[in-house]
């Protein structure tokens, strides 16, 4: 029952259901595609797009990580993901994204006023958010290979850093989340960023999507927990 209340929930994902439809993740893609000329017009305090203003080395990444997650977004929603996306569901993730990158983009242009921020963050927050970013796009590639191969069918995959906590992408969602913001606003403000993720996780992502998979796979799933102990970090959750 479950199962079937998440999947009836237009603002949720789908689970269990397959069905095709292209009007969701490309609604989603367009909203994700917005980040880059906004993100631009905000942290150049600019009115236009053109002509181009020359950009430093900051904005330069800043606009290149929330680029970068976009472009993972939208590698996920139309190569990746198996389960039929809603377009609420892709309206309420593209404008909440959108939302909140643009937030940190404007905390950015306040930090001469930020009494927490540390221009000594950027290429730390920078080189953190790439390589989570990229950890779980590589991490979902090969779930995605491992469930389309049809002798993997009703099989949960354990492989690679699945076999070390059972949400990677969601660890990853939180350290990427941690790296940008503590790179525009500072520590104080990536704690709070990244908090937002935290919390959504553990007290509703993290229970919808493990009791789904209690439902559908039963003891493989119960196994599946006995082997990898933790949901999110090592030793910690």
């Amino acid at each position: 029952m479950s199962a079937q209340k998440a999947a009836a929930d237009p603002l949720s994902v789908q689970r269990g259901n397959y069905s095709f439809t292209l009007s969701g993740p490309l609604f989603f893609v367009a909203f994700r595609t917005l980040t880059v000329p906004v993100q631009y017009l905000i942290l150049t305090r600019s009115t236009s797009l053109l002509p181009l203003s020359s950009l430093t080395l900051s904005q330069t990444l800043l606009i290149a990580m929330p680029s970068y997650v976009a472009f993972k977004h939208i590698t996920w929603s139309l190569l990746l993901m198996r389960e039929r996306m809603t377009l609420p569901f892709a309206f309420f993730g593209g404008v909440s994204d959108l939302a909140f990158e643009s937030l940190t983009s404007y905390i950015y242009t306040l930090s001469a006023i930020n009494p927490t921020y540390s221009p000594s963050l950027l290429l730390p927050g920078t080189v953190l958010n790439i390589l989570a970013v990229s950890t779980e796009l590589i991490s979902e590639i090969q779930r995605y290979r491992f469930k389309s191969d049809p002798k993997n069918q009703g099989k949960i995959y354990t492989g690679g850093l699945w076999g070390v906590v059972r949400n990677v992408n969601y660890a990853c969602n939180i350290a990427f989340a941690f790296g940008y913001a503590s790179a525009a606003g500072g520590v104080l403000y990536g704690m709070a960023y990244s908090g937002i993720y935290v919390m959504n996780f553990v007290f509703n992502a993290i229970p919808g999507i493990e009791q789904y998979m209690k439902g559908k796979y039963g003891g493989q799933w119960e196994a599946v927990e006995n082997k990898v102990k933790w949901r999110l970090f090592p030793g910690i959750y």
